[in-house]
């Protein structure tokens, strides 16, 4: 998107503005057969290759470029297995979780699209994206997956948000339930992200970017809520809010809802 830009938003909980959802037809994932838990050795070893060998110079040089700076990672490193949420303003989204946990493994829960191309949708996985299922045999699959990893010690990212909403420098509203997955496994959530501060040099650049990670929210913090996962919810958006206005957000690009829009979230 080039600067001042101005996007209109006629839905703000199912618009998406990313470049894949430009591309890239949207599917749906109705499969109880796929497979979310590989076995098989040369499997697995592929994709340790792929994921300690060849992602971190990648990863390295993409953080560079795009002038990432990391505030409180330390959070992440000692919290162990847990779940990640942050906003989706970037396809850089996707290597966040990876920079935050490694050397631990880092998962990113993604919608089918993420498999649904050619020779792709077999890398993918590899480097950590799980797909959500529709049928209940998958999604039982899909929610064993995601046990599993952080019972292991692995990250498991969510973006609440769903859709990719490019350089924007707010806090969309977002549903509770997918903070289900904490309190289902009693493993600890945090909150981060993506703010953007404008280049000193090269002005008319895109802006970099800086990741800020929240102080986890343990179980002991939601024992005896009503409803935990609203309470979790709340005090992640809370810290993302709190977050984009301490670091005032610069605005690369204006996104202007439409009266249904704004009606809509009202």
């Amino acid at each position: 998107m080039k600067r001042g830009q101005t996007v209109v938003v006629r839905d703000q909980h199912r618009d998406d503005f990313g470049v894949a959802s430009k591309r890239i037809q949207k599917v749906y994932l109705a499969d109880d057969e796929y497979v979310y838990v590989h076995r098989n050795f040369w499997w697995r070893l592929t994709s340790a290759f792929l994921y300690y060998i060849l992602v971190p110079p990648v990863a390295l040089v993409l953080a560079l470029w795009h002038g990432v700076l990391i505030h409180n990672r330390r959070a992440v490193r000692r919290t162990g297995g847990c779940y990640l949420y942050g906003n989706h303003t970037h396809w850089m989204d996707v290597f966040i979780p990876f920079l935050l946990s490694f050397p631990r493994r880092a998962y990113v829960v993604a919608g089918p699209t993420a498999i649904s191309v050619p020779v792709v949708r077999h890398l993918v996985p590899m480097l950590g994206a799980v797909p959500l299922n529709t049928t209940p045999a998958g999604k039982d699959s899909f929610r064993k997956a995601l046990d599993r990893a952080v019972a292991r010690g692995a990250v498991v990212a969510i973006f609440p948000e769903s859709h990719e909403w490019p350089y924007y420098n707010g806090i969309r509203d977002f549903p509770a339930y997918s903070f289900t997955y904490p309190v289902r496994t009693h493993r600890p959530a945090l909150g981060y992200v993506v703010t953007y501060r404008r280049r000193l040099f090269l002005r008319w650049r895109p802006p970099h970017m800086t990741v800020t990670v929240g102080q986890p929210v343990m179980p002991a913090d939601w024992a005896g809520a009503d409803d935990p996962k609203q309470l979790i919810r709340d005090r992640v958006h809370t810290f993302m809010c709190d977050t984009v206005r301490q670091r005032r957000s610069y605005a690369w690009v204006r996104y202007q809802l439409t009266d249904e829009a704004s009606q809509a979230s009202d």
